[in-house]
């Protein structure tokens, strides 16, 4: 004969609890791990959605610089003019665009940038006229980079 034991309603109601804080322990910890995934998906959506457009307007951006290499102009003993043309199909503004000259970022301060035909955006097919106050060059072989706002370049080498 098999000894059973009966339970009181005692120990039923103190199994019930018990069972009651367990459940109620684990909907706690679900909802808490819940919310830290949200928050890190929403995050690398943000992220993925900046990138895309970033990645778009690159796509979009293409600039070439159209001087002649063997020609570039100095101008009063003062600066040299580099024309670069927007041959992608996205506007830029003017007042991002960087130039490095031989390996050397030019300050701001030493730049004169205007689009030949007015204004002050960049539209494709409209050529930027670049001025670069600086001392005259040594002979020799020398190299432009014209850099606009989202990171599209183009260079150009050149004599002097």
């Amino acid at each position: 004969m098999l000894f059973s034991r009966s339970i009181s309603k005692d120990e039923q109601a103190e199994t019930a609890i018990t069972h009651m804080i367990f459940f109620i322990a684990a909907v706690v910890l679900a909802m808490g791990v819940v919310s830290v995934l949200s928050v890190n998906v929403q995050s690398i959506s943000g992220a993925t959605s900046a990138s895309s457009k970033v990645i778009s307007d690159q796509l979009r951006t293409d600039i070439t610089i159209i001087n002649d290499p063997d020609t570039v102009p100095y101008r009063n003993s003062e600066y040299y003019t580099f024309y670069t043309k927007n041959t992608g199909k996205s506007e830029l503004n003017i007042d991002y665009v960087n130039l490095v000259l031989d390996g050397v970022l030019i300050p701001p301060e030493n730049l004169t940038v205007d689009v030949l035909d007015g204004g002050v955006t960049w539209r494709p097919g409209d050529v930027l006229n670049i001025n670069v106050t600086t001392s005259q060059l040594s002979s020799g072989d020398h190299s432009v980079r014209v850099v606009t706002e989202n990171g599209k370049s183009d260079s150009m080498s050149f004599k002097t």
